[in-house]
């Protein structure tokens, strides 16, 4: 569950929220509206929602899902999304404005998944104020991750008040046993370099958190028979190092956490390591990965076309020996690949290859040649 703060900390804190609902897309069945309920509940628990706001084309939503915001608190407002990043630039303005005008408002609870949102969140906390960022840890960005003082995943906060026990069941321990800890952290490991993320210690700690298969709820949760609790994240980390379940690099100044069967050099984002330049082949690699990515991956998922998505089938390649080449290069070639206008960026922030690629496959593959020579 969602850490509450007790009841005597939230009866005079005032909390805001925008839920960017275009980004999120979450359907609601008939008049229900299951994620705004578990919004309204989770703000009621951080303190008095003074504001409750929902941005998307309402246009083509349905009348009934409106209606059920409406009824919840919720204000709804419209936002065309003829223009590019409409929505972003509402709800930054709003959020800066509200932490202006209402000052008493001390957290701004912001439901979204953009990346773009870094900005508003760093403005945010230079105000003093606390941002909780509720999204889908599959799809956030590491720069989101870090940046928030809280991050929720979705799933996690739809379970947290779904299967809430009744009064008469005992109230479920808070702890998560210390193997169950480090399967956490290794799990997380794992989600953060498929997905192209940070391994470092904030950015592992919140993907923990957003781990619904496990009841990781900040280093405090976890309990080791007959030991005392761990300080703090770092000496949770380093008593898993310690037994040779991970590995810990500091790099750039940045401590990473790597698993023992990595290069952490190799692995690192801030790695330092010099390769050749793609070659045209690799570049057919990384274009064959990608194709690939769109044509087995589900259309309907949220992580379609992604850029996460299409990083973790380039990356394949990487694995089986075919790109020799750091995360970061590859990270660096698919920028490139838009940059280009090979892959098109939608609405929804996924990528789409674009159509004349067979048609200009040859002078593509040129482009891209020459501009790795430079």
């Amino acid at each position: 569950h969602p850490p509450s703060p007790p009841a005597a900390a939230t009866v005079h804190k005032e909390v805001a929220v925008f839920w960017d609902y275009e980004n999120v897309k979450i359907a609601a069945q008939g008049i229900q509206a299951p994620l705004a309920e578990s919004l309204v509940e989770y703000s009621q628990s951080q303190g008095h929602p003074r504001l409750k706001i929902v941005y998307a084309n309402w246009r083509r939503e349905k009348e009934s899902l409106v209606r059920a915001l409406y009824s919840l608190g919720f204000e709804p407002i419209h936002v065309s999304t003829g223009k590019e990043n409409s929505v972003d630039v509402k709800l930054t303005v709003d959020c800066l404005n509200t932490a202006y005008q209402y000052p008493q408002v001390q957290q701004f609870i912001i439901v979204t998944g953009d990346r773009d949102f870094v900005p508003l969140v760093n403005a945010l906390k230079t105000l003093e104020k606390r941002v909780t960022l509720i999204g889908r840890a599959e799809v956030a960005s590491s720069q989101l991750l870090l940046s928030a003082d809280e991050f929720i995943d979705l799933e996690k906060l739809d379970a947290s008040e779904t299967e809430e026990p009744s009064p008469s069941q005992p109230q479920p321990s808070a702890r998560i046993s210390y193997e169950d800890a480090v399967a956490c952290l290794l799990a997380a490991i794992n989600l953060a370099r498929v997905q192209g993320k940070s391994t470092r210690f904030g950015a592992i700690d919140r993907l923990m958190r957003a781990d619904v298969h496990y009841a990781y709820q900040g280093v405090a949760s976890i309990h080791k028979s007959g030991q005392p609790p761990f300080a703090n994240f770092s000496a949770f980390v380093d008593a898993v190092a310690a037994a040779g379940k991970i590995q810990i690099r500091t790099l750039e100044g940045f401590k990473e956490l790597f698993l023992p069967d990595e290069d952490p050099e190799a692995e690192s984002e801030f790695s330092s390591q010099e390769f050749e330049p793609l070659t045209r082949e690799q570049w057919h690699i990384i274009l064959d990965q990608v194709k690939q990515a769109l044509q087995e991956t589900d259309p309907e998922h949220n992580s379609y076309g992604r850029f996460m998505s299409l990083f973790f089938y380039v990356r394949l390649a990487k694995k089986e020996g075919r790109l020799p080449h750091s995360n970061e290069k590859l990270k660096q070639s698919l920028s490139r690949l838009v940059d280009l206008g090979i892959l098109k960026e939608q609405n929804n922030r996924s990528f789409r290859i674009t159509p004349d690629w067979q048609e200009k496959r040859e002078e593509y593959l040129q482009q891209l040649s020459e501009v790795e020579s430079i």
